[in-house]
């Protein structure tokens, strides 16, 4: 049948099946849940197994996936974005969770760029700079930003970008588990874990809380209403989008990372949105339901995830091996050590359990690090889950100067730039490194507890 050929919904129908398929076998392999992997990662494995990069048993366009993943994330962003800050959680925690989140994407960046300038050295070739910084994008900020800059790399020269970027961000979650689950092993053992709180039934923002909204006189369903504040929000995303890409249509690069950055216009016209209805909506009868948004949210977060790993190609990762693994393996193994070193010291309350999150933010994501944070606090009752949401708000702001002036420069001057546009790039990643931890020790709670070199120092209140 026609309605077939394009093979769009085969590939939607397969990412269902494949979170299908994996809360199956979560549910029956005991092993597996005490592992704590969500769902949507194991899906995205047994879509890459399956798929055609490897088994080749299901026939599915993967560029369908990857279109999927780009869509996803600005509609994750929009959604999100429509959702009303949360009003609980450690103020002091959420504020070192803003400078801590930003402070990881950078000095990813720095460590990225400064490899691709010794590996270009060791090889004598020149490596296109989107490698090292895929690396914060990737580990921080997830595969759907990933594949978005990636793709708008692509035309200035950096082959592969989409799937580059896919694969940096697939890498980013084994690091989450991989290290991750052996991390709260170790933290099980050496007793760092703070009993969490009874929360307050009244300060909780369950959806059951709230009746879900209705217009007066109207039969649409809630879901759809929401629905369609979406939708409008990335419609017009995507006519400032197009604007914007046709004016600098005499500078391709520029049009093609405009592109690239689409979620970001999404979630300041959601933001927009959300004090709009917030002021006419209750005499209009439009109120947003932040738990009815939470859940679409939730939902999207699952299939973008699920689609972005079944989308990547081996073939590409053995092309470009070397520089992969060496960039990951390093910006992991670094990750894992500063976050550790710096959570005793920036999170006074809880700061084993903020560790935890932080780390699983800082390779894969928030969900990831809230799913690794319930091996440890089942129930999300403790200050980190909060501090994790507050803190990934603010830290939006503070991450706009890496991702809108500071990623252009090596890109936008390679290859003629090279290598003096990443030596400049990488000295002002250093630069901003060090006012972000100036004020994050002004402004939040970070303290140089001393001894400085001990990974994890004893506190006043240690026994």
């Amino acid at each position: 049948m026609s309605f077939w050929t394009s093979g769009s919904a085969a590939a939607i129908l397969y990412v269902l099946a494949c979170l299908g398929g994996a809360t199956l076998l979560r549910t029956r392999i005991a092993a597996l849940q005490r592992l704590g992997i969500p769902d949507c990662i194991m899906a995205g494995v047994i879509g890459l197994v399956l798929g055609p990069s490897v088994s080749g048993l299901v026939r599915i366009d993967t560029s369908v996936l990857e279109s999927v993943v780009y869509h996803g994330l600005a509609l994750i962003f929009i959604t999100v974005g429509l959702q009303r800050p949360s009003k609980t959680g450690n103020s002091g925690g959420g504020k070192s969770m803003a400078f801590a989140i930003p402070f990881l994407a950078v000095m990813q960046g720095f460590i990225g760029l400064a490899l691709v300038l010794l590996i270009s050295a060791i090889t004598a070739e020149a490596l296109h700079p989107g490698f090292g910084l895929l690396l914060p994008l990737g580990f921080n900020q997830g595969p759907g930003q990933a594949l978005s800059m990636g793709q708008a790399w692509e035309a200035s020269g950096l082959t592969d970008g989409s799937q580059i970027g896919l694969i940096i961000a697939a890498i980013g979650f084994m690091w989450a588990i991989v290290a991750g689950v052996p991390l709260i092993a170790w933290g099980k053992r050496r007793g760092l874990l703070t009993a969490p709180k009874t929360a307050n039934a009244s300060d909780s923002n369950a959806p059951t809380e709230s009746p879900l909204p209705q217009p007066e006189g109207s039969s649409v369903a809630p879901l759809t209403l929401h629905l369609v504040f979406i939708g409008c929000v990335y419609l017009a995303t995507y006519g400032i989008v197009s604007n914007l890409a046709d004016a600098l249509s005499s500078k391709p690069q520029l049009s093609a990372m405009v592109w690239g950055f689409h979620f970001l216009i999404g979630v300041g016209l959601a933001l927009a949105l959300r004090t709009i209805v917030t002021r006419i909506g209750s005499g209009a009868g439009l109120p947003l339901h932040d738990g009815l948004l939470g859940r679409t949210s939730s939902v999207m977060v699952d299939v973008v995830t699920c689609s972005a790993l079944a989308a990547v190609q081996i073939g590409v990762l053995k092309t470009h091996l070397i520089p992969i693994l060496v960039i990951t393996t390093v910006g992991g193994g670094l990750t894992l050590f500063v976050t550790i070193w710096l959570a005793r010291r920036a999170f006074p309350e809880s700061p084993f359990e903020h560790g935890v999150v932080l780390f699983g933010l800082a390779t894969g994501t928030l969900p990831m690090g809230l799913a690794l944070l319930r091996q440890v606090d089942p129930k999300l009752e403790g200050p980190a889950p909060a501090s994790a949401v507050l803190g990934a708000v603010g830290a939006l702001v503070l991450s706009a100067p890496l991702l809108l002036v500071v990623l252009p420069i090596p890109v936008g001057a390679w290859p003629d730039g090279f290598p003096g546009a990443v030596w400049l790039t990488t000295g002002i990643l250093l630069l901003y490194l060090s006012l972000l931890l100036l004020g994050w020790w002004k402004l939040g709670n970070l303290q140089f507890t001393k001894p400085m070199a001990q990974l994890w120092p004893p506190s006043k209140d240690d026994a």
